[in-house]
């Protein structure tokens, strides 16, 4: 398995790693509980660094290309600028969900971890778009604190930044690309940095009382948040249309939790979908799930340890702090590219 430059520091302090897209991660510390709480409360810090960072070599050749490689324009982006993007296929499949940076002279890309190598050889092979991965890493750190404390560490007025922009400063003296980015509901930043900085920039936030968290938590929060999850809500089989027909579910009889994979009846006992990501939430104190239904009732039924559970189809995102509740997800663009607003994006990277 491959290692990301936070290895030690996840061994150092008690972390139970798992095996997730080839990398050694840590699943949780303490309790997932705790952490999930910490993100909401304060102040929670996450190992994203199996990532993959990129520079797409040539800005003309991905823009004379991106009306068939992505789902959004990205040619009036202006320095400084993020964009949520989908990569896409020939059958408008979803390759892969990614993050567009317009830096001056170069447009940066975040991939996900198990479609790293995928992406950099669809693009190489069908488009003439070729990527070179920068050695960077990324540290997320997410929660209503999150802002003061990175501000503690740095010169740089963060106040001024807005969601979906990105800015290079000195974090403690190492270098950092800062982005006021996340995949949690809360407001935050990525810090990307090289990899011999990780575990100094790691440790300063660590000082600093950020509690480390793990893939579990980052999962229930980007649930609750209603953010997706590329395998899960996005799909290469599934088109960008079908990716927009996710919806939530409260589940209204509690003797069970939803997982994926569950089935979804009507009150027919039709099925009519399944169950893309579910969890309890701690946040809600019950169950959640998202779900791609062929039809939309009022209630539904979700079949769980061989029981029917009434659902109540409910508004994406659950809980969030940079989006309101109803409020459509980020990643809900048309199946065509457009030039939409940019920021706060439900980047569903992992």
């Amino acid at each position: 398995m491959k290692h990301t430059p936070l290895y030690p520091e996840h061994l150092k302090l008690g972390a139970k790693m798992v095996e997730f897209a080839g990398w050694a991660m840590p699943l949780q510390y303490k309790s997932l509980l705790e952490e999930h709480k910490a993100v909401r409360a304060r102040a929670g810090m996450f190992d994203a660094g199996h990532m993959g960072v990129v520079k797409f070599l040539s800005a003309e050749k991905l823009l004379s290309a991106q009306r068939r490689i992505l789902t959004r324009f990205v040619d009036d982006l202006a320095v400084g600028q993020i964009r949520y993007n989908r990569i896409r296929n020939a059958q408008d499949g979803i390759v892969d969900d990614i993050l567009v940076y317009r830096d001056y002279e170069h447009y940066l890309g975040v991939f996900n971890a198990a479609n790293t190598d995928k992406d950099i050889r669809h693009l190489a092979e069908n488009f003439g778009v070729e990527c070179e991965l920068l050695g960077l890493h990324i540290i997320a750190v997410q929660g209503p604190g999150a802002e003061e404390i990175v501000q503690r560490h740095t010169e740089e007025d963060l106040g001024k930044l807005k969601y979906y922009t990105f800015i290079p400063l000195e974090f403690q003296g190492f270098d950092v690309l800062a982005a006021k980015t996340g995949y949690t509901g809360e407001r935050g930043f990525e810090l990307l940095t090289p990899a011999e900085n990780c575990a100094a920039v790691w440790r300063v936030l660590w000082q600093d009382g950020v509690v480390p968290c793990g893939l579990g938590a980052r999962d229930t929060l980007r649930i609750e948040a209603g953010m997706p999850l590329y395998g899960q809500e996005l799909r290469e089989t599934w088109t960008s249309d079908q990716s927009d027909g996710i919806v939530g579910l409260k589940i209204l009889d509690k003797f069970g939790v939803p997982r994926q994979g569950y089935q979804v009846y009507d009150d027919r006992e039709r099925l009519i979908g399944e169950i893309t990501s579910g969890t309890f939430s701690p946040t809600l104190n019950e169950p959640v799930a998202m779900a791609y239904l062929e039809k939309q009732d009022p209630v539904v039924f979700v079949k769980i340890r061989d029981k029917m559970a009434r659902a109540q189809i409910v508004s994406l995102p659950f809980y969030s702090k940079v989006r309101k509740t109803g409020q459509a997800a980020e990643t809900r663009e048309a199946s065509v590219p457009e030039r939409g607003q940019d920021g706060p994006c439900a980047c569903g990277h992992d």
